[in-house]
């Protein structure tokens, strides 16, 4: 697959295949992670692995429970999109995998903004090189936003002093599905020549 298919491949996935990904696969995506621009090569990113079926089971609840807290921001998606957060946060889809990433908790918050640069673009990074071992992702800003989540998603894991950013659910995407395409805005809307 050349560059170009990789990225035009690369949409949120939400059914998955019950089928582990190898070991020495999920390895290779956090290298290439790794690989990605690190601002003052801090390279401040931590990665977690979850496969352990109980602990996505409990990170499932803790997810779906600070879901019904936001209620009211909730309230305001239309019901197909509803139906299918509902769906995708009771079991991520059946993802095998879910991987955290954190960073160090620091008492100044020195460039905090470019460390949060440099992991979105491991992410990134994760991202693209799943695709082209056939694997999906799904990006979920959403451990980082709802009330309590981190805060229960590291009691959970024993992860002290650092700050969780995000996590991506990986797996195979489930044979014949068909993920969400959202109509992205016109060239003309984001770009401009100075």
């Amino acid at each position: 697959m050349n560059f170009q298919e990789v990225i035009n491949k690369r949409h949120s996935i939400r059914e998955y295949e019950k089928k582990q990904i190898p070991e020495k696969i999920l390895k290779e995506l956090i290298i290439s992670a790794t690989k990605a621009p690190s601002g003052a090569n801090w390279q401040p990113w931590n990665f977690t692995i979850i496969q352990n079926k109980k602990i996505l089971n409990k990170m499932s609840k803790i997810l779906c429970s600070s879901l019904k807290k936001e209620a009211e921001e909730y309230g305001k998606l239309n019901e197909k999109l509803k139906r299918t957060i509902n769906n995708f946060y009771s079991d991520f889809g059946n993802a095998p995998c879910l991987i955290l990433v954190h960073i160090d908790i620091e008492k100044k918050k020195t460039y905090r903004d470019s460390k949060l640069l440099s992991v979105a673009a491991a992410i990134e990074n994760l991202m693209l090189s799943a695709i082209n071992e056939e694997l999906g992702t799904c990006w979920l800003g959403s451990v980082k936003s709802l009330k309590d989540a981190e805060k229960n998603i590291n009691k959970l894991l024993k992860i002290k002093n650092k700050e969780l950013v995000t996590g991506v659910i990986i797996g195979y995407p489930k044979k014949g599905y068909k993920p969400l395409i959202r109509e992205k805005k016109k060239l003309n809307e984001v770009l401009k020549f100075v």
